[in-house]
């Protein structure tokens, strides 16, 4: 280490931040070696800050990626997810998806080592959306087993037992393709064997017949000397016992000579018993090639199903987002109040967790009055999607009873979302985030009551904020009864009122890849708020998209704004 120490700081004197990053990463790791991991710790903070200037992106991601890994080490979670926030953001620049989808697995652990679950459970779906979409079967294993121990400890049986069941599926789907490789290979190896025996075989009988034609050839030379022998006897009456010794023994050579041509008759008979068998294993062969062909067809065919599934699927999801932009509200059909106003909707997916609501109250001594809401339901995509359908059927129903106060509005949809989805006996724990306002213009009232998000509003220049309740609509059930409470703020003068969902705020960008933030909205609707409606609007979305860059977009965002002027009423 005493070398890198020495070559790290030759590096910072001459300036040349890539080295000094390098040798700082290195002595690092030898400090962790050693055990000495806070060291190792303040070594790679100091090796960022060279990382920047050299502008060396791997290298970043290098040394936020190892600072969550030693931070995990020592039970630090928070600072670790934030360090693999960082390299994920880094991994996104690089546009390399393995490391994006490692980071994504990194973040999901150390939530769930922190015991986040939700928080572990959003990032391992993202690293299975990848998995899937990049066909990383070994991923998308892991993730299903992970997202069913995530759903298992943070209450939900139903989803774990879902994912459970994903993972097994695809274990067995892996080992039938397996298997179905080995069949074929081993298959292949017996072809090619069958291949050489019978080139053998073939080889052998050659020999054998040039054998055996050497054979008769040597007796038909011996029956003609034994002719010559015969005819020799009558023409000689007498010969000599050695030369009829001779002659058996001739014959005894010719007998011999017919045996081993039977043998080797046999032997023919029984190799090409084996050829034959030989080529009925090849056909045997042939006939298995041919079934795993028919079910590789067939998979194509499944394939094609899934793919026609997939459009279907898609083509609900689109059907879905019509029914939903039907349902919300439209601000025209309120003239008045809504003359001064705008609504900034952009969903994540094709349809939205997050809706607006807009409502006249039109019966009692409310007469004339108006209701708005910025509603954010658990999760996005189609499942929030449900959901908002759910809160808006059940805020029009409210305000249609007569239920005209804002916080008994909030207390009774907090019943009705708890009825709706049985939470009490199903386990379901999903709800929604309400900001609520009712604006009573004969007494220049603006009403409010919130389930964890606020209001703001600007007057005199000033920014103001009303926090909502720390509790949501629908979730986990309170154990002790809790109701909602009502704000009012006097309307007197020229006011900016702001309600938004969570998804502004904690969109992810920046040089940093941090969160927008409260701090910064507030900042920027502060700057912006004399101009007119349409325009701070386009203001807060060409904002949105430069913090985002080529980031993904981390929420459904809704921001609602709206000028109330007791000048003009």
């Amino acid at each position: 280490m005493s070398d890198d120490l020495k070559l790290y700081s030759q590096a910072v004197k001459s300036k040349d931040y890539k080295k000094a990053s390098q040798y700082a990463i290195a002595i690092a790791k030898s400090y962790h070696e050693s055990k000495e991991t806070n060291k190792a710790i303040d070594q790679l903070n100091q090796a960022q800050v060279y990382i920047k200037k050299s502008g060396d992106l791997s290298l970043l991601y290098t040394a936020s990626h190892q600072l969550g890994m030693l931070n995990v080490e020592i039970k630090k979670y928070s600072k670790a997810q934030e360090n693999f926030q960082n390299a994920l953001g880094t991994a996104q620049q690089l546009k390399d998806g393995t490391l994006v989808k490692e980071e994504y697995m990194n973040l999901a652990s150390s939530y769930s080592l922190a015991g986040k679950y939700k928080k572990s459970i959003e990032f391992a779906d993202e690293a299975l959306s990848l998995a899937i979409s990049q066909g990383d079967t070994e991923l998308q294993q892991k993730c299903y087993q992970l997202l069913a121990e995530y759903y298992s400890k943070d209450g939900n049986a139903r989803k774990s037992a879902e994912y459970k069941a994903q993972y097994n599926l695809l274990v067995k789907a892996q080992q039938s393709e397996e298997l179905k490789k080995r069949e074929v290979k081993e298959l292949q190896q017996h072809i090619a064997k069958a291949g050489i025996e019978k080139r053998a075989t073939q080889s052998k009988l050659t020999e054998q017949t040039k054998i055996l034609q050497q054979t008769n050839d040597s007796l038909r030379l011996i029956e003609n000397s034994l002719r010559v022998t015969e005819d020799s006897l009558k023409e000689v009456e007498a010969i000599s016992k050695n030369r009829q010794m001779a002659i058996d023994l001739l014959q005894k050579d010719k007998e011999l000579a017919d045996v081993r041509i039977k043998e080797q008759e046999t032997r023919i008979e029984k190799e090409a018993l084996v050829r034959n068998s030989i080529i009925g294993g090849s056909l045997l062969s042939l006939a298995l090639i041919t079934v795993l062909v028919i079910n590789y067809r067939k998979k194509i065919k499944t394939n094609e199903k899934i793919d026609q599934q997939n459009k279907n699927i898609k083509s609900s999801i689109n059907y879905a987002k019509r029914i939903q932009e039907a349902m919300l509200p439209k601000i025209d059909q309120h003239p008045g109040i809504f003359d001064n106003s705008f609504i900034l909707f952009q969903p994540r997916d094709t349809v939205s967790g997050d809706f607006y609501w807009l409502s006249d109250i039109k019966n009692g001594e409310h007469h004339g009055d108006i209701a708005f809401a910025a509603v954010d339901c658990t999760g996005h995509g189609v499942p929030g999607a449900f959901m908002s359908m759910i809160g808006i059927n059940a805020l029009n129903g409210l305000v249609n009873r007569g239920i005209t106060e804002t916080n008994r509005i909030l207390d009774s949809l907090d019943q009705e979302i708890r009825t709706a989805l049985r939470q009490d006996i199903s386990g379901n724990n999903d709800g929604m985030d309400v900001a609520l306002c009712i604006y009573r213009q004969r007494e220049r009232i603006l009403e409010f009551s919130g389930a964890k998000n606020p209001l703001v509003y600007i007057q005199d220049n000033r920014l103001f904020q009303v926090k909502g309740d720390v509790h949501s609509i629908g979730g986990v059930k309170n154990k002790h009864e809790f109701l909602f409470k009502k704000h009012a703020i006097t309307i007197d003068k020229p006011t900016l009122v702001y309600l938004f969902s969570d998804g502004y705020k904690d969109q992810f960008g920046g040089k940093d890849n941090g969160k927008f933030l409260s701090k910064r909205l507030n900042k920027l609707l502060l700057e912006i708020h004399h101009l007119p409606m349409k325009e701070q609007m386009n203001i807060l979305q060409r904002t949105m998209d430069e913090w985002k860059g080529t980031h993904d977009q981390t929420d459904d965002i809704l921001v609602m704004g709206l000028k109330l002027d007791p000048s003009n009423q």
